[in-house]
C-alpha cells in the first residue's frame, strides 16, 4: 500500500506553552492586588492561589479576587492577550516545524470568562501575526479531547490527563502546575519539544 499522504496533525495549546501567560499576568496581578511584582511568587499551582487569588468568594472590602475577575481585568485594561510575551523559542521552533510539514492546529479555552469573547478572538489573532506563528486552524474549545490531532502539547494537569485517559499522545509542557504528573513525554523546553515532534513523525 502506498504511503498514507494525511498531514501530521500538532495539536497546540497556546498558554503556558506558546505564550507566556503567567509571565504576562505577573505584573497585571500585582498591580491589581497592590503588591510588587517580586512578591508574586513563580512556584505557584493551578488556580494561582499563591498569589491571592479565591476560588469563589470576595476578599476584604467586597473586592473580587476570583480568577475571573483578574483575566477580566487583564484583558479589558491590559490587552493581556495581545501583550503577553512568547516562551523563549517557541515561535521560531513552530517555524521549523511547520517547514517540515507539520500541520499546526491551535487548541485554546480561551472563550471561558463571560463578555470577553470578542475581545479574546481579536487579541489572539493579534498576538499570533505579531509573533509570526504558523498554523493551518485556530480552535477555541473547552473540550479538547473532541479536536483530533497526531499529538497534542499542553501545560495543564486536567488536560493532559484527559489527553492521556483517551490514549491521545501528549507532550507536557513543563511548569510548576504539571510536576506531579511525571516525566513521560515532558519538554522543559522548546528545543525539546521540537525533538519530540520530529520523532513522532512518521518516515517516508
Amino acid at each position: 500500500m502506498p504511503a498514507s499522504t494525511a498531514p501530521f496533525i500538532f495539536g497546540l495549546d497556546l498558554d503556558g506553552v506558546v505564550v507566556d501567560f503567567y509571565g504576562g499576568l505577573k505584573p497585571i496581578a500585582a498591580s491589581y492586588f497592590g503588591k510588587k511584582t517580586e512578591e508574586l511568587t513563580d512556584d505557584y499551582t493551578f488556580g494561582l492561589s499563591e498569589w491571592g487569588l479565591l476560588e469563589k468568594h470576595k476578599g476584604a472590602g467586597g473586592y473580587d479576587l476570583t480568577y475571573d475577575a483578574l483575566h477580566r481585568h487583564a484583558v479589558n485594561q491590559h490587552e493581556l492577550l495581545k501583550t503577553a510575551p512568547a516562551i523563549p523559542g517557541a515561535a521560531y521552533t513552530l517555524r521549523r516545524l511547520s517547514r517540515l510539514g507539520v500541520h499546526i492546529r491551535i487548541i485554546t479555552h480561551r472563550l471561558y470568562v463571560g463578555g470577553l469573547h470578542g475581545k479574546s478572538v481579536i487579541q489572539t489573532a493579534e498576538w499570533l501575526e505579531r509573533f509570526d506563528i504558523p498554523y493551518r486552524d485556530l480552535c477555541f474549545v473547552k473540550d479538547k479531547i473532541s479536536i483530533n490531532a497526531d499529538l497534542y502539547i499542553d501545560d495543564s494537569p486536567k488536560n493532559i490527563e484527559a489527553y492521556r485517559a483517551a490514549g491521545r499522545r501528549c507532550i507536557t509542557f513543563d511548569n510548576p502546575t504539571n510536576r506531579h504528573l511525571g516525566d513521560h513525554l515532558r519538554a522543559r523546553n522548546w528545543d525539546e519539544v521540537y525533538d519530540l515532534v520530529a520523532a513522532s513523525m512518521p518516515t517516508t
